[in-house]
């Protein structure tokens, strides 16, 4: 201590003083610890900044596997293209569907996760999906960074736009800095020659901010969003026989010159690879004699299904076919379902919505639909073959049950295998389902059963649309489709179909009748 009152604590007779030497020796001590003490406040207050931007990593919109095969190289380029360098870095991975594109991102995600703040997941296959997976990441980072508030997040089911936009400038913020965005399924982007109205343009719901990264994966080797990686087969059989293995779960595969032979066959692509291994999971057939099924199934498609001939990987339909020919002996029920599913998005299908054909759907569905045991046991056989699988995009954010999904790529064999020609029947049910599903507006959740709907209603306004399905009959139909788009802010397709609706009402109607007024009202 020293003994002087606030004024006299600082005035000293000489450099002999007691108290004098006291303060100079602490001055002394805190001038030469200064440097380390101010870098531990400046390391502290950097790791508070990165802290107050941080978010849990969740996969949760990503199917990933279990036993990730090769790819060290892709790893490598990746790590290099988006670690070095200032501002932003991205790198897009592109290639064939069932490649392995979106393994090799979650590959990366799990690898390099202490890198970065924060690693965001969205699905970018369409304006809807993507705009979805804002609202699902506002939801997280509210959790994991209440702070976020006060930059203008937040939640609201019915404003995706802005909650879109409050996302983007809570990742411009000049402190965050450290963040991973993934776009997931880009494959109708906004490129040259790509005149389909359903076009996603990227940049919308990309931050501005020169910071950050971003992965995309994609079909299109047209999209150029950074360092292009072309993601290729796998060129080492081993690491095609590690896949079987793995999915297989049998022993001995790395020795197993039978299950080499069938490794060549469908040349090192990762989805035919792990489909066949599925397969083999649920049956006792040899790897020899699953060879000569893949090679007689292969036969038998090119003269039933000329359209799948040109497709160069020919091995991702075969595969399925074998699948389907063991579900139809398993439970016809599930292969008819598989049939209507090509008349329906191929994401988030679920009971409540199929069970609105019991109404004048088929006896099958009626049966499928009786309850939700039947119905659940019918997708069980489609999940076993690897075929369908848990939709995780509503997990948890849903009124009903619980959806299924299929791949892209699974739902467009679907649609030109499995149905081999149009059927106007099945999709004349699918339109049933979603019409009489369209929730009223005032009733409890209606607005998340809408959005739930309409991916499924999308598809089915192009059949008529396009003029496959004839819409006499359906003018209630399409009144419904347009309570949705309209409820759902989108109001040129709400529109379009009110004015079919009309039509078909004034035609069976006249112009005075209260459901005719009630669309030109609407």
């Amino acid at each position: 201590m020293i003994h002087a009152d606030h004024k006299e604590m600082v005035k000293f007779e000489s450099k002999e003083d007691n108290d004098y030497e006291k303060v100079s020796d602490h001055l002394t001590i805190m001038v030469e610890s200064a440097g380390s003490v101010i870098g531990l406040r400046w390391e502290e207050e950097v790791r508070v900044d990165a802290e107050s931007f941080s978010v849990v990593l969740s996969l949760s919109e990503a199917s990933g596997t279990d036993h990730f095969v090769a790819r060290q190289a892709e790893l490598a380029i990746m790590h290099k293209a988006l670690s070095e360098g200032t501002g932003r870095q991205a790198v897009t991975l592109h290639g064939l569907g069932g490649i392995g594109k979106t393994q090799l991102a979650i590959a990366y995600a799990k690898a390099h996760r202490d890198n970065y703040s924060a690693i965001l997941w969205l699905n970018i296959k369409d304006e809807v999906s993507v705009k979805q997976s804002y609202s699902r990441l506002a939801k997280r980072i509210l959790q994991d960074c209440p702070s976020a508030s006060q930059s203008g997040v937040f939640i609201d089911d019915k404003k995706q736009d802005e909650v879109v936009a409050a996302v983007k400038q809570w990742l411009e913020h000049a402190k965050n800095t450290q963040w991973l965005m993934v776009f997931d399924n880009y494959d109708n982007p906004k490129v040259p020659g790509n005149a389909d109205p359903g076009v996603v343009d990227i940049r919308q719901f990309l931050p501005e901010a020169h910071h950050g990264s971003v992965i995309v994966t994609t079909r299109s080797s047209k999209v150029s969003i950074g360092r292009r990686v072309k993601v290729g087969k796998l060129e080492d059989v081993r690491d095609s026989l590690q896949i079987l293995s793995d999915a297989s779960h049998r022993e001995g595969v790395i020795d197993d010159s039978n299950a080499a032979e069938l490794a060549r066959e469908l040349d090192g692509l990762p989805l035919a690879l792990a489909t066949a291994g599925a397969y083999l999971d649920q049956v006792a057939t040899s790897f020899a004699d699953y060879l000569c099924l893949y090679r007689a199934s292969w036969r038998r498609l090119q003269q039933i299904s000329p359209e799948v001939s040109t497709y160069e990987d020919r091995q991702l339909y075969s595969t399925w076919q074998l699948s389907l020919d063991h579900i139809k002996q398993q439970n016809e029920i599930s292969s008819k379902l598989l049939q209507l599913w090509a008349y329906f998005d191929n994401q988030d299908l679920w009971f409540e919505l199929l069970r609105e054909g019991r109404t004048s759907g088929p006896q099958w569905l009626c049966q499928l639909t009786e309850d939700k045991l039947i119905f659940t046991e019918a997708v069980r056989v489609l999940c076993d073959y690897g075929l369908v699988d848990v939709d995780k995009s509503s997990e948890g954010n849903v009124v009903e049950s619980q959806g299924y999904g299929m791949h892209s790529c699974v739902h467009s064999w679907t649609v030109h295998v499995v149905n081999q020609k149009w059927d106007s029947e099945m999709a004349g049910v699918a339109v049933d389902c979603v019409g009489r599903h369209a929730p009223e507006k005032d009733v409890q959740h209606s607005w998340l059963t809408q959005r739930r709907l309409l991916r499924h209603l999308t598809r089915c306004w192009g059949f008529i649309i396009d003029g496959r399905l004839d819409e006499d009959g359906k003018d209630w139909i399409l009144h419904n489709f347009g309570d949705v788009c309209s409820n759902q802010g989108r109001f040129d397709e709400a529109e379009k179909m009110y004015l079919r609706a009309l039509q078909g009402y004034e035609k069976a109607w006249g112009p005075d009748h209260t459901s005719t007024l009630d669309t030109v009202n609407n």
